[in-house]
C-alpha cells in the first residue's frame, strides 16, 4: 500500500473513532445545550430533571412518581386529583334558599309540616360524589316556627337514599311558662360513608308529633351545605 493510500485509510479510521467517541460522550455525560431541544419520540429520564426556565406542555404529561415544586404552580384550568388524604376536601357545595328544592305548600314560600301526616319530605337534592372513597357531610338550616300551646314535639331525619344519616328532636313542655326542653329541630347534620360514583339523593324528613303545624320558611337564612372529604 502506498504512503498516500495508507494516510487516507488512517484518517478515515481516526475520524470514525472520533465520531464514535463523541457519541459515547453524549450518553456518558449530561446533555448540555444552549439552543432548543426537540424530542419527537419518547423522552426517558432515569435520574433527576432540572428545569431553570419555563416548561410548556401542549399535550398530556404523566408522572408516575412524586413531583416536588419549590415555587408556585399557576394553573389556568383545573387540577383534578384521583387520590385524597383522609379529611382532605374533595368538593364543597353550598345551596342558597332559591337553590334548595322545597316541596312548598299553598303558603309559599313556607313548607308546612302538618299534624298527623306521618313523615313528610321537606326537600330532596341529588348529588354525585367525585370519589370512590369519601365521607359526605350534610348540613341544613332554616328558620321555622309553630303556634298554639300544650306539649308539642317534632323529629327531623336526614336521609341519603334510604339510609338515615342524621337526626334532630325538639320538645316543648306543657306547663305554664314552658319552653323548649330539648335540642332544636334545625340546624341538622349528618355524615354518609360513600364508596361509589353513582348519584345519591339527600332528603330531609320531619315527623310532627304535635297538635299544631310547623312552618319552615324558605328565606335568606335557608342553606344546604354538602362537603365531600377523603377517608
Amino acid at each position: 500500500m502506498s504512503m498516500s493510500m495508507h494516510g487516507l485509510v488512517s484518517r478515515r479510521v481516526t475520524n470514525r473513532i472520533t465520531q464514535m467517541n463523541n457519541r459515547l460522550a453524549e450518553f456518558a455525560t449530561p446533555v448540555m445545550r444552549n439552543y432548543d431541544l426537540y424530542v419527537y419520540r419518547n423522552l426517558v429520564v432515569s435520574g433527576n430533571g432540572g428545569i431553570k426556565g419555563d416548561f410548556t406542555v401542549d399535550g398530556d404529561e404523566r408522572v408516575d412518581g412524586d413531583v416536588k415544586v419549590g415555587g408556585n404552580v399557576n394553573v389556568d384550568g383545573y387540577v383534578l386529583a384521583k387520590t385524597f388524604l383522609p379529611g382532605q376536601i374533595i368538593n364543597l357545595a353550598i345551596l342558597g334558599n332559591t337553590q334548595v328544592p322545597y316541596m312548598t305548600s299553598v303558603n309559599n314560600p313556607q313548607f308546612k309540616v302538618l299534624t298527623g301526616a306521618g313523615e313528610q319530605v321537606v326537600f330532596e337534592y341529588n348529588y354525585t360524589p367525585l370519589s370512590l372513597q369519601s365521607n359526605i357531610i350534610i348540613d341544613f338550616n332554616s328558620v321555622y316556627s309553630t303556634q298554639g300551646f300544650n306539649g308539642d314535639s317534632f323529629t327531623g331525619y336526614l336521609y341519603v337514599d334510604n339510609t338515615m344519616v342524621g337526626r334532630s328532636y325538639q320538645y316543648w313542655i306543657n306547663q305554664p311558662g314552658g319552653g323548649t326542653r330539648s335540642g332544636t329541630l334545625l340546624p341538622i347534620s349528618g355524615t354518609y360513608t360513600n364508596s361509589a360514583l353513582t348519584t345519591i339523593t339527600i332528603s330531609l324528613r320531619i315527623v310532627n308529633q304535635a297538635n299544631d303545624p310547623l312552618d319552615i320558611d324558605s328565606d335568606k337564612s335557608t342553606w344546604l351545605k354538602i362537603t365531600e372529604v377523603g377517608r
